[in-house]
């Protein structure tokens, strides 16, 4: 191999290696910007909204049951 033919092939890899590389950061930059859009809240249909959803329900919840609790044992003497 001349040290032309061994420019030329360094070359090309070196173009292959950085398409690849550039198509692979595409690619996370658009996944990583798709999770932090649901990871906000919208108004209603993200994960992060549905997460509120959810520690509302729960806080409700346990009201309820602390509420419930604490009249069986007020009733309960």
């Amino acid at each position: 191999m001349t040290a032309g033919e061994i420019i030329s092939l360094v070359s090309v890899s070196l173009a292959i290696v950085t398409t690849l590389l550039g198509g692979l950061m595409w690619v996370v930059k658009t996944q990583v910007t798709a999770m932090r859009k649901d990871l906000q809240p919208n108004g209603g249909s993200s994960v992060k909204d549905q997460l509120n959803r959810i520690e509302s329900d729960v806080r409700d919840v346990r009201m309820k049951v602390d509420d419930h609790i604490d009249w069986h044992m007020d009733n309960s003497r």
